[in-house]
């Protein structure tokens, strides 16, 4: 069916209708609400040049002004950090002793602020062995071998770091991390069963790399004596070691096992579920030939005991490793901090309960802002209840439109949840006078009354989502005859034409048939 410019009209007309009767019922723009999302900590080197230092703060209902704060200080532009605040972009260049601390970005509008979830700078560092003297451990053929790597550094944060061994001051020669040999999460070095050619005559040295920066430490040298054995004797499986996990909710939590045995046993992971794990995409990842079991996305039905065991032609003893799932305060159910649309003169209440998983902490009691300011209870107009579990604005004002904000913690992070309070102008009422007769019939005795005067109080509900309702139907009473009345006309038009069309070939086919005068 060809497009008639009246449809497109039609349509525009009900969209022309729907928008102005939604500018009309808000008449303002809403306070701003933030919808980045910040992890907890950021890690970066001191005094070293950065290429990927920057925090983009991003809130809805603009336009916005931004503003960033540290440790509740407003962050001015300097040589070293910039911010914009028409973008909401924090960006470090370098950092310096005195930019580590807590940032939190500010959105503002005409209506109110918005808050980010507070975060950590801190810094990214490494540090050196101690001057030592050279070290023997001494070894048996066939059976485990731990070398310690003996006053390991401190680095900062542990997930950037990595321990190699090499083999020889000042080569680029690394023991070879198979089976047989491992690393453990302490940066031990781990022979499962030791060869004789373990001892090539080079002591290993401990290596302590961090991946932000470019200066890997070596120190605990260590010499190997190796005794050997007349003969290879088979060594059941047993544990050397284990290491429990912990993870937030959604990240990954890592679990470790090593046993040691000749031959080498393979080694076999149980869920808190006793159920056999394998690798699965999205759930489980094993690696390090088994000595690792990663929980891709960790969540409270993960928490609990998981059993590691080696299997050769006899198992180990069962070794229990625990995987903790930790959060920071939540909020469940599904009345709390929600947006608000409330009449002039009502009252609001916003509910925030703020929750701990089991075996942690509780949560701080909430602590309430609004547009990022502490609030100061005044009993006539907020009331604080359910040991500051829910907030109520008396009587609200067009004063009272902005963001409030909830705020707990435990040991594991903090909880910030937002709620907009939008208030509209109260229901329209008109009070006429009529003058009117009243007839009165009791069991068929009728009274005629004078002709007082009545007050008639009309209440017209005129709420925003009547009034859009009442705007669609009408929109849609003009759009489907319009619609109907031009399907009806287009067909009667293909009809014409079509016959018109057959009419041509008759006429063309008379023509061939008879002769000609």
């Amino acid at each position: 069916m060809p497009q008639h410019p009246l449809y497109a009209k039609s349509y525009f007309f009900l969209f022309l209708i729907l928008a102005y009767s939604a500018k009309g019922q808000l008449g303002y723009q809403l306070p701003p609400k933030i919808i980045s999302t910040f992890k907890n900590e950021y890690f970066y080197p001191r005094d070293s040049t950065l290429t990927d230092a920057s925090f983009n703060c991003t809130a809805q209902n603009g336009p916005i002004q931004y503003q960033w704060e540290k440790d509740g200080v407003v962050v001015q532009s300097s040589q070293y950090v910039s911010t914009d605040n028409l973008t909401g972009t924090l960006k470090f260049v370098k950092l310096q002793n005195r930019d580590y601390g807590t940032y939190q970005c500010f959105a503002t509008n005409d209506n109110g602020t918005s808050l980010s979830k507070p975060f950590k700078v801190k810094e990214a560092s490494l540090g050196s062995f101690p001057t030592s003297s050279i070290q023997e451990v001494q070894c048996k053929q066939y059976e485990h071998c731990k070398v310690p790597c003996r006053n390991k550094p401190r680095c900062v944060p542990e997930s950037h770091c990595k321990v190699r061994w090499k083999i020889g001051e000042g080569t680029n020669t690394y023991a070879p991390i198979d089976k047989r040999v491992a690393v453990d999460n302490n940066g031990d070095l781990h022979f499962l069963w030791t060869k004789l050619n373990d001892w090539t005559g080079l002591p290993y040295l401990c290596e302590v790399s961090h991946e932000q920066l470019n200066k890997p430490v070596v120190g605990s040298q260590t010499s190997l004596r190796i005794d050997k054995t007349s003969m290879a004797l088979e060594i059941d499986p047993y544990s050397v070691f284990k290491e429990d996990g912990k993870a937030l909710v959604g990240g990954r939590g890592v679990l470790r096992c090593m046993f040691s045995g000749y031959p080498i046993p393979d080694i076999q992971w149980t869920s808190p579920q006793e159920t056999i794990i394998k690798n699965i995409p999205s759930k489980y990842e094993i690696s390090d030939f088994g000595r690792v079991l990663t929980i891709l996305q960790s969540n409270p039905e993960n928490e609990g005991f998981y059993i590691c065991l080696g299997k050769a032609k006899t198992e180990s003893r069962p070794q229990n490793v625990s995987l903790n799932v930790t959060s920071a305060p939540v909020l469940i159910g599904d009345n709390q901090m929600h947006d608000m649309t409330v009449t002039e003169g009502n009252n609001a209440t916003f509910r925030c309960e703020p929750m701990s998983l089991s075996e942690e902490l509780p949560p701080t009691q909430p602590l309430w802002k609004k547009n990022g300011v502490d609030m100061e209870f005044d009993e006539e107009k907020y009331i604080l209840t359910e040991n500051s579990k829910a907030l109520t604005v008396i009587d609200v004002q067009k004063s009272d439109i902005g963001v409030y904000q909830c705020m707990s913690e435990n040991s594991e992070g903090v909880l910030l949840k937002e709620a907009i309070l939008n208030v509209m102008d109260p229901l329209p009422t008109d009070n006429t006078t009529h003058n009117i007769t009243t007839n009165i019939t009791f069991d068929n005795i009728t009274t005629t009354g004078a002709t007082p005067t009545t007050t008639v109080k009309q209440t017209e509900p005129q709420t925003g989502i009547y009034i859009i309702v009442a705007f669609l139907v009408v929109g849609l009473i003009i759009l489907i005859p319009t619609s109907i009345y031009l399907y009806g006309r287009n067909k009667s038009y293909n009809v014409k034409k079509t016959k018109d069309t057959e009419g041509q070939g008759h006429s063309q086919e008379l023509e061939n048939i008879l002769p000609r005068t």
